[in-house]
């Protein structure tokens, strides 16, 4: 009892550690994207490169979120947690003291790495540590983290690449990464799980090669080199590894991903709806600096001003959303948070056949329902979710919707990137003048969002009514250190 007593009196303080690791990667993520297309010139480097930066990022989370969630589940949540912390600021460093593409590249894969060790174990210690009626609560508080470093991200990125250039970026982290780390040292207690399962290595293994070959297929457009060759591989190594993870998880007697989980309504349309709203999300967020440099010709710092809309509306709708999931349940606001997203898309989408003021007054509005549409759903959908999963597997199932997630940065990182590369080059050799190629191919991108939005409205829909479906019992603290 004192143990639980000791815990509880740091719960708010567990809360604030886990924010810290959550804000570390959204300011990390707003950063990068808002410098882009500064980088992209700096390093002279192409379009379909530049889209590296970003999805080696999303790629590195999304193979490695369940696999270190189901090691936390077994091993412990505190060890990840803060050696995630340790990886991620070393990995910073590398960044901000690269002058290549090649280095950028490999320190972003390890600032990925360190990332997933962070994001996959932090709404797992939140679940366990809080009671199920905070759940949307803390939920949303985390998530409020989260969008202050979106917030942030634009403004900072744009101010320091102005003054001291793109490399300083990255070093604006590192205060942060060493704060919670000793942060996470003082306050997450350590659980000693004498009931130790066999690690899934089969499974992690043919779940990672799955995962990445998908990904490779998504991002087709930035593989130059023997094409006909490499794609239909890879088609071949996708389909071979999803059937034998798939075995491997039915017949595992500890799996690393229990498939039972996807039977729970909620968590598997809670899931999919997440990848979708991403999805959504992050397209507008790749694609939008490329309009502000390329038909406003704005600024790194002025285009930063603008995109902080989005990531404020989300700082204030989150914890109001989480806290009133709690009362009113999830399939409200997840909802409507689809109708937002789905606006925002539409909004961009009719905005280039506007004169100047009318496509101004849609391009803020359109900013301002991408601020609502993730804010609203995010910390209901979240909580809905893992109110679904079975306590003994809050690790992995924050891993699972870690992953959709991040799988649905990468598809609308995909769509906002390769397939507007696509269309731009399609519409030059049809005679169209660059602007014009931009401004069409950027249309047609966004209503191509919208219809994710539809679908993933869709998911929301069929999501259960009821406030939760597993009232998790009160943790037990008695084998903490």
């Amino acid at each position: 009892m004192e143990r639980t007593a000791r815990i509880q009196n740091k719960k708010w303080l567990i809360l604030t550690c886990v924010g810290i690791g959550a804000f570390l990667s959204s300011l990390n993520s707003s950063l990068t994207n808002t410098i882009l297309p500064t980088i992209e010139h700096e390093l002279n480097i192409s379009l379909s490169q530049s889209e590296w930066i970003v999805l080696i990022y999303l790629l590195i989370l999304t193979i490695s979120l369940v696999p270190i969630g189901r090691i936390s589940d077994l091993w412990g949540h505190r060890s990840i947690f803060t050696f995630g912390f340790i990886i991620f600021t070393c990995s910073a460093i590398v960044c901000g003291l690269s002058g290549s593409f090649l280095i950028l590249f490999l320190g972003r894969a390890f600032l990925a790495f360190g990332g997933a060790m962070i994001l996959s174990v932090g709404p797992a210690i939140i679940t366990t540590t809080f009671p199920p009626e905070q759940r949307g609560k803390v939920l949303g508080l985390q998530a409020l983290m989260t969008y202050i470093g979106l917030s942030l991200g634009p403004v900072v990125g744009g101010s320091l690449t102005q003054l001291w250039g793109w490399q300083s970026t990255f070093f604006v982290t590192v205060p942060f990464g060493i704060g919670g780390l000793l942060l996470s040292l003082w306050v997450v207690p350590i659980i000693i799980i004498n009931d130790k399962k066999t690690i899934d290595i089969k499974g992690i293994f043919f779940f990672v090669l799955s995962m990445a070959s998908l990904t490779l297929l998504l991002n087709s457009n930035s593989l130059t080199y023997y094409r006909h060759i490499v794609l239909p591989l890879l088609l071949i190594v996708l389909a071979f590894s999803l059937w034998q993870f798939l075995r491997t998880e039915c017949k595992a007697s500890f799996p690393m991903i229990d498939l039972q989980l996807f039977r729970i309504r909620n968590f598997s349309f809670g899931s999919l709806g997440a990848t979708l709203n991403y999805l959504c999300f992050f397209l507008t967020l790749f694609v939008i600096p490329f309009y502000f440099d390329r038909i406003l010709h704005s600024s790194a710092l002025i285009t930063g001003i603008y995109l902080t809309i989005t990531p404020l509306i989300m700082t204030v709708c989150s914890p109001i959303a989480g806290t009133l999931s709690d009362r009113f349940g999830s399939r409200l606001f997840s909802m409507l948070g689809m109708v937002f997203s789905t606006i925002s898309l539409i909004l961009f989408g009719i905005m280039i056949h506007s004169s100047s003021f009318p496509a101004y007054c849609l391009l803020i509005s359109g900013l301002v329902f991408s601020g609502l549409g993730t804010g609203t759903f995010a910390a209901p959908n979240n909580s809905a979710i893992l109110g679904a999963a079975p306590h003994s597997q809050q690790g992995v199932a924050s891993g699972i919707l870690a992953t959709f997630r991040y799988f649905g940065m990468i598809a609308g990182t995909t769509i906002g990137g390769s397939l507007l590369s696509l269309i731009i080059n399609h519409f030059t050799r049809q005679g169209f003048d660059a602007k014009t190629a931009f401004l069409d191919a950027f249309a047609m991108i966004m209503w191509f969002g919208a219809a994710f939005g539809t679908v993933g409205f869709a998911c929301a829909f069929s999501m259960s009514k009821k406030k939760r479906l597993i009232e998790h019992p009160a943790p037990d603290y008695s084998d903490i250190i």
